[in-house]
This record gives C-alpha cells, structure tokens and sequence, in this order.
C-alpha cells in the first residue's frame, strides 16, 4: 500500500466521512486500532480484492487530529506521518505506549519492519531506520532494510493500553440488522434461483437460514451496550 493511499485515509477520518469504509476503536488516547476497507462494496466478481479489510493503527496529536498511521500486514510493519507532524515523536510514543504492546498481546513472538531506501528517500530512510532502533528493532539483513523486535526485548515499562469501545447509536444499530436482512433475503433469491435452474443450490438455502438465525445477536449486542 502506497503512502498516498495512507494519506487517503487519514484525511477522510479527519473530514468525518470515513464512516462506511473505517471502523475503528480507541486503545489509547492517541491510538485508535481500526478495520479499514479500500473501497465500497460493488457489484463485481473480483471476491479476493473486494472482500478483504486491513487493521491500522491510526495516530492523532493533542488537538485530537489524525496525523498517521501504522499498517499491519501481521509479518511486516508500514508506518507513515503527514510531513508537518514528523519528528516531533508522535509515531514512537504511539508505538512504544500502545500499537506494539497491543500487537504482542496477541502472542506475537516478533514484530518486523521493512524500510526501502529506495522508495523513500534517503531522509526519510535514516529517519524511520532512527525510529526503528530506539524501539529496539535491530537489522536482520546486510543491507539494513529488514529489521526485527523479539518479543522479550521489548520494553514495558512505557506501556500505556486504554481501550475503550466504540459507540453505535439506535439508528446505526438498526441500519445493520436491516443490512444482514437484506444479506439473507439475497442469499434466499439466489439459492430459488439455483434450485429451479440445476435442482441443486449446494445447500446455499442452508446458509441463508443461518444468516437469519443471527439476526437476534445484533438486537443483544444493541441491548448489553445501551
């Protein structure tokens, strides 16, 4: 993913139109960890690129702007700060307090980085290879453009995790039960169709029954959070 795309992002959540492509919740209170999908579902046929969201880790500033992002490709590492906010720290405490402490929760035994010189730039090179040390990754290639953080080197001591959930207010709630009655009502057509087609729908209707079957769980989850 390219920084420009990055960029995108970043400034949709700070435009508040990120609502339909970025769901994110707070674990620290410059750090949100977010679900982000590249675009709007379509009709397409292309199932492997349009159904697939990445994990982010989205930094803001004291004047709660959003100012960066990490990447998480889960076996490397992608992080970016608009040009204005750089080097004044926000991405290493960001890191240090909460996105790495959150990641090795989640029982990773390392963390690695890939930094390309080539792609950045000289500046920008030395500049992430200087975050990328004081956080305790070290160099794992010749060339110096691998680097990686054991678990047990990492330090602690400067952990600051405070995750607090997301709000979903009535409306919203309802807008995704209609959605998932809607996914259901959609997976019942195509499975009559199938069936007077080839009297066979590989048990499709099996599946729409389960979908349906789940539409009580939103109503919980809307009730245990009010």
């Amino acid at each position: 993913m390219t920084e420009r795309e990055i960029r995108k992002y970043i400034d949709r959540l700070n435009k508040g139109i990120a609502n339909e492509s970025i769901f994110s919740r707070q674990i620290n209170k410059n750090v949100e960890v977010a679900k982000v999908w590249p675009e709007q579902s379509i009709m397409r046929d292309d199932i492997v690129e349009d159904c697939v969201s990445y994990r982010f880790f989205f930094i803001k500033n004291e004047l709660n702007e959003y100012i960066g992002a990490v990447l998480d490709m889960h076996n490397d590492l992608h992080w970016y700060i608009i040009p204005k906010s750089r080097k004044r720290g926000y991405l290493t405490t960001a890191l240090k307090e909460s996105i790495l402490p959150y990641l090795f929760y989640e029982e990773r035994d390392s963390l690695r980085i890939t930094i390309n010189y080539g792609a950045i730039g000289e500046k920008n090179y030395f500049n992430s290879k200087n975050v990328a040390i004081n956080l305790g990754f070290k160099p794992i290639n010749d060339i110096e453009t691998e680097f990686e953080l054991n678990r047990e080197d990492f330090k602690w001591d400067l952990e600051n995790l405070a995750e607090i959930n997301s709000q979903i207010n009535k409306e919203r709630f309802e807008e995704l039960r209609k959605r998932l009655v809607s996914t259901y009502r959609t997976l019942y057509k195509i499975s009559d169709e199938l069936l007077m087609a080839f009297d066979n729908d590989n048990e499709l209707k099996e599946v729409a029954n389960e979908v349906r079957k789940h539409l009580w769980k939103i109503e919980n989850l809307e009730n245990e959070h009010k």
